[in-house]
This record gives C-alpha cells, structure tokens and sequence, in this order.
C-alpha cells in the first residue's frame, strides 16, 4: 500500500464520523436514537439489516471456502436468500405488528423481567466475546497491509498478536477500528448506524464489482477462467464433503432463526412505519442474497486459477497460507493506488457495521428495559434516556475493544471459545420467534429449554469425535434441530394439559394500530428525508469512487492505463447512476 491508500482510508473513517455528527443533531427522542422514529424506509432497513450480516468473515472465511471449494461457497450464501424470503414471508411482519419500542419489551411482555435478563445477559456476554474477536481478525488484516516505519509510535511492538516489523501494530489497529465504531454509534444513535451502513454497502458493491473484470482480465478473461476452474474437481458443484445438502437445510433454517429472531434484526423490523415495510425490507434482504454471493466470491474463485496455492509475498509473511487471504492477494494484484485502501476500508466497514449494530442494540434494550424498568427511572424525559443508551453503548463498546486486545493472548484459544459462544447465542434466535406464534410457551419452559441445549450441544461438540459427526453438523443440528425438538415436547405437553400462558394474552393487546395503517403525512415526510439523505450518502460515495479513478487515469497510473477500458466504463456507469437520481430529483420537485 502507499500514500493514497492510506489517505483513502483516512478520508473514509472521517467521512463516517462526519455522517454521525450530522445525524446526531436530527436525535429528538429515544425512538430516534434507537428506532430511528419509525421512520426508516422498507429499503433503508433492508440495506442495514443485509449490511449487519457482513463482517471480515465474508472476505476471509468464505472467500477462502470460495478458494478452495468454489461454487459451494455462493449456495452457502444463497441459502440466506432462501432464509430471508421465509421470514419476510411469515416473520418479520408480526415484529413491526407489536407496539415495542426494543426486541427486549417482546420479551417482558410475552415472557416477564427474568426472561429477559436471561436473554440479555447471555447475549452480551456472548456478543462481547464474539464481537471482540471479529474486530481482531480484520485488524490482522488490516496490519498485514499497512507500512509503518520502524521506531513511530504506531509500529509494531512485537508482543503476542503483533504484526511483522515495520507493520502497524495490532494493538492501534484495535483502537482505530473499534474508537470509530464506538463514536458514531454514540453520536448518531440508530440514525448513523443506518446511513454508514448505506455508505458501506456503497463501497463495498462498487469496489467488488470493479474487482471483478480486473479478475477476469488478469486470468486472461472469462473462456480462460471457466477452463482453468473445470479442472479443479468439484469446483463448480454446489455442495462439498463439508456442505452436504443436508448440511446447507439445516443451515438456512438456521438462517431463519437468525434473521427473524436476531435483535439487531428485529430493531430494524420495528423502526419502520408499517408492517407491509418490514416484510418488503426482509424480502430485499433475499433478493440482495439471491443475486450477490456469486459477485463477491468470483474475485477468490478466480485467484484459485491465477494461484493455485502459493503462499502470501513479502508484504504479509507473518501470515499462514490457508486460502482464506484469497481476497487480499487478488486486491494486491489487480487493484491500483488508492482503490487498494477502498478495499480494505470496505472489509474492515463490514464488520464495523456488524459492531455497531449490535452496539445500538443492546444500549437499546438497556434503556427501555433493564434501566428504564427501576421505580426511580420509569418516568424518566428523553434526554436523560438519551444520555443512558449513550453511556451503556460506551461502556460495552470500552468492554469489547478491552476484549479484543486480550484475543492474542488467549494461545488460539479463542477459536474454541467462539464456537462454543456461537452455540450459546444460535439457538436463542428460536424461542423468541416461537413465542410470537406459541399462547403455551412460558418464561421458565424457555429458559428451561435453552439450558438442555445447551448442555447436550455444547458436550457433543467436546465428546462427539469428528468421524462420526462432523463439526459443522453438531453446531447445525444443536442451534436449529435440538431446540425445536425440546420447544415441540414442551408445546405437546402444554397442549395436553390445556394450559395458555398469560403472557400470550399480554402480547395480544400489545399490538400497534398504526402498523397496517398508512402513514400519516409527517411519517411519510421524515420517512423521504432519511430516504433521500441515504441516497445522498451512497452517491456521494459512489462519485467519490470515480474521481479517484479519473484522478489515476489523469495521473497516467501504470496498472490504470493498463486496464483503461475497464475504468472507463465503471467512470461511466457511476456517472450514469448518479445522473438518474439527480433527474429523479429534478422530475419530483417540477412535479410538486
């Protein structure tokens, strides 16, 4: 990398801080902060929430299935599609259906207080844990890329973790990342996390799919890929020895837990302002699901033809070869100056937006239903709940970074520590979604439930030996088959014995009136305005994007007047798509 990436990557973070400060002065309320009013559009919400479920892990993780597997890795993903299009179809709906404020009021209504200090303990323990070491792992990346002489004060200082000599340390890198997530959480509320989720989509889908023909171009075009890739066996199948198809059912269902019942999910269900809209915005979720896992895991497919299983250059020798730094070697080979720091800053915003999401969150259901429940706190103004949800997301987001720099300490032990948290947080998703369908389930028969699986999932995955039940297996089967299987005898049971849980009754006469009501004209008004600002912030992005690769061409950059063509035409199409909506814009404000 050289200058320009680094002042890319620079006026990147910068941009996202300016977004949350100018979002921060458009926080009125509690709703704002933490539901955006009710006034995030089916769309903006359906960006956001398939934004949420990027992180580092989609470049490094799968793009390294991608690498080795081949087009396994895009049904893996497609399968989240499929997911998507269930819970639009029969889940998301009955969320914004509620008058709640935080996936956490669901909860006290259906299930009581115990429930859920039950569910929130358990998932931030989990989340900070899990949270913690995806910041890590994009950090490690973002160290192997970036130079830094020896003897600053930002170099490597050679402890546990610690990139190569001469690389940015670690531990700066931790501070960086999780410090610019944490600002604009705080500062912007739900607000920024929705429109820096909208510019990181920006970036993200631009640089990618200019990645692609530079791909293509590099392995001599699309003929001398296809040709490459037939002789690699099973490259082009969509389903391995790993990813059986039974595998990939239990994997979307898994999904459907997921997206139906994960809270940052349902916080964007409930913050727009009609039912119709947060089935729409989970429908986008699968058709974005549907038509991009095959464009962000070409570029790595493509390397396994260019490199069959060469191990990383110079510039990244403290890391291992594994297939999983496909994404990085090709953005070294192909990308010229300033687009490699967009690269990079598009894989660390994946997981920032995971982080922040999940930030905002569980500040919201801290307020409304942890704090906001004590005698002293009930009747509390705006401002003071404001500055509350505030303090929680520093104190957690302080917790995480704090987490984060003690991964390189743990001896690769966090691995296991994560994989076993995944079982904890998996199987939560089912039983609050349950309770949106069930008048049986109770409060203790949930916990009750979570606990055996728990228990039996997590001592198969330390018993069960690898050859008779794969890994991937026990982790599907404990967080999707074991828990509906406990649920559906504890449902039989209270069927025979006629009994209904009160709480169902409570949940019923908690429904919004408004939900399949269309807006009133102020809704309508603020629901436009964060539309059109989220537009502006994507083709902001967007133009952005293309005067730095004008820029090269002016410059006469060796690698961009190699591929001219190519820039040229993405220079166009960015052109294209922002003349639209300036004519949009135009047309609408001749037709008022």
């Amino acid at each position: 990398m050289v200058t320009l990436d680094y002042l890319v990557i620079a006026i990147y973070f910068l941009g996202l801080i300016a977004v949350s400060i100018i979002m921060s002065r458009r926080i009125k309320s509690s709703e704002d902060m933490f539901i955006a009013g009710r006034n995030s559009s089916w769309w903006l919400s359906g960006v956001s929430s398939y934004m949420t479920i990027f992180s580092a892990s989609t470049f490094v993780v799968w793009g390294g299935v991608a690498y080795k597997s081949g087009l396994v890795a895009v049904v893996v993903a497609m399968c989240l599609g499929v997911a998507s299009m269930i819970v639009g179809k029969w889940i998301s709906g009955k969320w914004r259906q509620l008058r709640i404020k935080s996936p956490g009021e669901f909860l006290t209504v259906r299930f009581g207080h115990k429930t859920v200090s039950f569910y929130t303990i358990s998932g931030i323990v989990a989340r900070a844990v899990h949270t913690a070491v995806a910041i890590y792992a994009v950090a490690v990346v973002m160290c192997a890329l970036i130079k830094v002489p020896q003897g600053s004060i930002l170099a490597s200082t050679g402890l546990p973790g610690d990139a190569a000599p001469g690389y940015l340390s670690i531990w700066w890198a931790l501070l960086i990342l999780g410090g610019i997530s944490l600002f604009y959480t705080i500062a912007g509320g739900f607000l920024a996390v929705l429109m820096t989720d909208v510019i990181q989509f920006g970036v993200l889908f631009s640089v990618v799919i200019f990645l692609i023909p530079l791909s293509f171009h590099a392995v001599g075009g699309i003929g001398a890929f296809i040709e490459g890739a037939s002789q690699i066996p099973g490259f082009f199948s969509g389903s391995s020895e790993s990813y059986s198809w039974t595998w990939l059912v239990l994997w979307i269902f898994l999904n459907v837990a997921m997206i139906g019942g994960d809270w940052p999910f349902v916080q964007r269900y409930i913050s727009v302002p009609t039912r119709r809209d947060a089935k729409w915005s989970t429908y986008l979720i699968g058709f974005l699901y549907f038509v991009t896992p095959l464009i962000w895991y070409l570029p790595t497919m493509i390397y396994r033809v260019m490199e069959p299983g060469l191990a990383l250059d110079a510039d990244a020798a403290t890391m291992t070869w594994n297939g999983e730094h496909a994404y990085v070697n090709m953005s070294k080979v192909v990308l010229m100056r300033g687009m490699l720091g967009m690269m990079l800053a598009a894989m660390l915003s994946a997981t920032l937006s995971n982080v922040s999401g999940i930030l905002n969150v569980y500040a919201n259901v801290y307020t409304y239903e942890i704090w906001g429940q004590g005698k002293e706190n009930i009747n509390a103004d705006e401002k003071t709940r404001i500055r509350v949800g505030r303090l929680f997301t520093l104190v957690f987001g302080l917790v995480i970074i704090g987490l984060s720099m003690a991964v390189p300490f743990a001896g690769g032990a966090e691995k296991v520590v994560v994989t076993l948290l995944t079982m904890l947080m998996c199987p939560l998703y089912i039983p609050s979604i349950w309770g949106l369908f069930s008048r049986r389930l109770t409060g203790n028969q949930l916990i009750m439930a979570m606990i055996i699986t728990w228990t039996v999932g997590i001592s198969a995955k330390l018993t069960v030996p690898a050859e008779i039940l794969r890994p991937s297996m026990i982790e599907a089967i404990s967080g999707c088959v074991l828990p509906v299987v406990i649920l559906s005898v504890m449902e039989i049971i209270s069927a025979a014995r006629h009994r209904e849980d009160r709480g169902w009754e409570a949940i019923s006469n908690h429904t919004d009136p408004n939900a399949d009501k269309e807006p009133d004209v102020m809704m309508k008004k603020a629901t436009r305005e964060y539309s059109l600002i989220a537009v502006n912030c994507f083709c902001i992005t967007l133009g952005s994007i293309a005067l730095l690769l004008a820029g090269l061409l002016v410059a006469g950059d060796a690698k961009t007047m190699e591929v001219k063509g190519i820039v040229i035409g993405f220079i166009i199409s960015i052109i294209l798509i922002i003349g639209a909506y300036l004519l949009y814009r135009i047309i609408h404000r001749t037709g008022k």
